[in-house]
């Protein structure tokens, strides 16, 4: 897949079926339109592009609150989610005010056709330009609107996977999405009580803006040098010790190596308990115990 910002488009010749939304979190909904991007590629023997924005609309339009940088995928995880698509070229454009003046129809002729689009996927819902509308099939191009996806009566959105997330349901959000949640963070140095209770942990700091899971205890895999381990973690405050901060703490069975300073990618699958403060350590280690079954337990 071949990365580039639309305002360095010079030359481009391949014909495309051009696909456009957002996309954040790319969940089996905005799956919907890649599929059907593939198969009319495949008839039409053309290439598949995306024109998406690098960041939120919402920054663009509202006032700014720090929640606003929020999103369901590091850029890195939203790329691999596109290239697994079945995308070619994926473009972005930045949505200045200046690039919001634009009508639908300057968006169609300023930016779509220099993709050389024979065919635009999008959304059912998707609207575009200052007036805000429905792009239609014209002489030249043919415009598909892919309806959308439910699960239980209900449509598959990103506003829908965040507030799962929020609420640590990662079993249903994983669902939504199609695979499995993620962070990644950097190991870095905590107070080693851990160790001390007989569950070593790595203390990740989250590096991207992302959403992380409701405070609570979670079965985890941790997936390290491409190769994919069981644990459980926890995300919270320490109560029983008086923490103050937000930790991310995870305990990888098996696994006794020291790993300061390097990246680990925590796969969220599903939630076992929410925080408690416990009368003492004895109390604590007797949870922990049960927490680590259930994780090793856990398909």
């Amino acid at each position: 897949m071949k990365i580039q910002n639309f305002d360095d488009l010079e030359d481009f010749s391949a014909s495309t079926v051009l696909v456009l939304g957002y996309f954040d979190g790319l969940h089996r909904g905005h799956q919907a339109l890649f599929a059907e991007a593939r198969k009319i590629a495949a008839v039409l023997n053309l290439k598949i592009a995306v024109l998406t924005f690098p960041e939120k609309a919402v920054l663009t339009f509202k006032r700014f609150e720090p929640d606003m940088l929020l999103k369901l995928t590091s850029d890195r995880k939203r790329e691999q989610l596109f290239a697994d698509n079945g995308v070619d070229f994926l473009f972005y454009k930045s949505l200045t005010s200046a690039f919001a003046k634009n009508t639908s129809r300057e968006f169609v002729e300023n930016y779509c056709e220099k993709l050389n689009p024979q065919v635009i996927v999008t959304g059912f819902d998707y609207t575009t330009g200052s007036d805000m509308v429905n792009l239609e099939s014209s002489e030249n191009i043919r415009v598909v609107h892919v309806p959308e996806v439910d699960e239980g009566g209900e449509k598959i959105s990103s506003s829908r996977i965040r507030d799962l997330i929020e609420k640590g349901n990662m079993t249903e959000a994983n669902q939504l999405l199609g695979y499995e949640y993620e962070s990644t963070g950097i190991v870095v140095h905590g107070f080693a009580r851990g160790r001390e209770l007989g569950y070593p942990t790595a203390n990740l700091v989250i590096k991207d803006y992302i959403h992380l899971p409701a405070i609570g205890v979670y079965t985890v895999d941790v997936m390290r040098h491409g190769k994919r381990m069981r644990g459980f973690a926890s995300i919270g405050y320490n109560d029983t010790f008086g923490g103050k901060e937000k930790t991310i703490e995870v305990n990888i069975f098996d696994f006794e190596e020291e790993i300061y300073g390097e990246n680990l990618t925590v796969l969220w699958l599903a939630r076992i308990r929410g925080m408690v403060k416990f009368n003492g350590v004895d109390a604590l280690v007797a949870q922990m115990k049960q927490d680590e079954e259930v994780a090793r337990s856990w398909e």
